[in-house]
């Protein structure tokens, strides 16, 4: 079947030059966006709002499990919008749903109007312009490079995991936790609808250009139109390797989120002080930035099991690491081999998903993988912190990851991915 007609935009009269890397820039902006003001921050708003609301921590963090269904769960309504050009609008209105939702729950006085707007308003607003638009975005942009530009975009998440906390604990501290929601919402609504509007190029066909900035033949109505070929959503649904795919790569992805949980904790465990357990973390940052764009680059070139492999591997030796209770010199630089680690996971996780499905239905493709990732990812917190509970370590957490990493690579290896032969390349549009 061919490619559906897109949302058509006429190129802009005197454009000049491969606007890909401007829409890398976009996505990574909309990962950083997506969730400084979502996730990333939502630790430090957990005691003012248990003084104001009367809540417990559990009760408050039930919300950011909410949030991850909720997003999961719009993926393949948004993925079918995506697969047809539509980023340009969906993306800007996310940023708009998702900073009004922030602006009236700076103003609300019920816990349960607070959370119907995070869980539902929010989270809705920020799936629109988050991790699966802006990949999207990116993969209909790039097919060679598509492992380096991936690894930029995701970097924006990493930087929101940084600065996200560190802007609401200033505002929270010089004006309180209302205003440092209300100016997340504005910064959704005055930096993300504008940037979006503008940059938010659903695929390179709009204006006029090709993947990876190959050279357009002349058309004669100023647009290249695509002529590949791509499965129905019911094919993709059928296909084996999508569930393959979103079940191993879910089982990695666990890694990060039970890490977010015990990795503090358990450095308090092994005597060393918050701060001391917080550099664990802070050693992480810089590594994952590094490890997203140096391993997406590579992941361009070098087999794709081989890659699969080296990301399994690097994420074992982190567990086996701290299930070994190391020195503290050894548990800071474990925090830096986990970054470069579990950075690697999303650029090579795109990649791959564009060689199995193609540029024009990855959108959906991720969108339905999401289904299965999510219970995965929803529930190994809540089953590392039981296991804490009936054994009183973290090191039987630690084994469980251990395991879940494993099976995730073996899993992984049964998948039938074209990486031998090159990787799709744009059909020229017709004179």
């Amino acid at each position: 079947m061919n490619a559906p007609a897109p949302h058509t935009e006429k190129a802009a009269a005197g454009v000049r030059g491969f606007l890909g890397w401007r829409v890398v820039f976009i996505a990574f902006l909309a990962q950083l966006l997506s969730n400084t003001v979502t996730l990333s921050s939502f630790g430090v708003f957990l005691e003012p709002l248990t003084e104001t609301f009367d809540k417990s921590v559990g009760e408050l963090s039930r919300a950011m499990s909410i949030v991850f269904v909720v997003m999961g769960l719009s993926g393949p309504i948004l993925g079918q919008f995506l697969d047809r050009g539509y980023a340009r609008v969906i993306m800007p209105l996310g940023a708009a749903v998702a900073g009004g939702g922030l602006i009236l729950m700076s103003r609300v006085e019920a816990f349960w109007l607070f959370g119907l707007l995070y869980c539902s308003v929010v989270a809705i607003g920020a799936a629109g312009f988050g991790p699966i638009p802006s990949s999207s975005l990116v993969a209909n942009w790039f097919v060679r490079k598509r492992g380096l530009a991936l690894g930029i975009a995701v970097a924006g998440a990493t930087i929101a995991g940084a600065v996200g906390p560190e802007l609401a604990a200033y505002w929270i501290e010089n004006q309180g936790w209302r205003a440092a929601i209300f100016y997340f919402g504005l910064l959704a609504l005055g930096l993300g609808v504008p940037a979006f509007a503008f940059g938010a190029i659903g695929r390179p066909e709009l204006v006029g250009q090709l993947p990876d900035g190959e050279p357009v033949p002349d058309a004669t109505d100023g647009e290249a139109v695509t002529g590949e070929a791509i499965p129905e959503t019911s094919e993709l649904a059928r296909d084996p390797r999508l569930w393959m795919l979103a079940v191993g790569f879910g089982l990695i992805f666990t890694s990060p989120i039970v890490m977010t949980l015990v990795g503090i904790p358990f450095g308090r465990e092994l005597g060393f002080s918050a701060q001391e357990a917080a550099r664990f973390f802070t050693a992480m940052v810089p590594f994952s930035l590094f490890g997203k764009i140096a391993f997406g680059a590579l992941a361009d070139r070098i087999p794709p099991h081989a890659a699969i492999w080296g990301l399994v591997l690097t994420n074992l030796a982190v567990w086996a690491l701290l299930y070994l209770e190391p020195s503290y010199p050894l548990f800071v630089a474990t925090g830096a081999l986990y970054g470069l680690g579990i950075g690697a996971a999303m650029p090579l996780f795109g990649v791959i998903l564009g060689r199995c499905f193609g540029r024009l239905a990855f959108g959906r493709a991720q969108g339905l993988g999401g289904l299965a990732t999510l219970p995965l990812v929803a529930a190994a917190p809540a089953i590392a912190g039981a296991l804490y509970d009936a054994t009183g370590t973290y090191r039987t957490a630690f084994l469980m990851q251990l395991a879940l990493l494993f099976f995730g690579g073996v899993l992984l290896s049964f998948v039938r991915i074209p990486g031998d032969e090159p990787a799709e390349t744009p059909a020229p549009a017709p004179a």
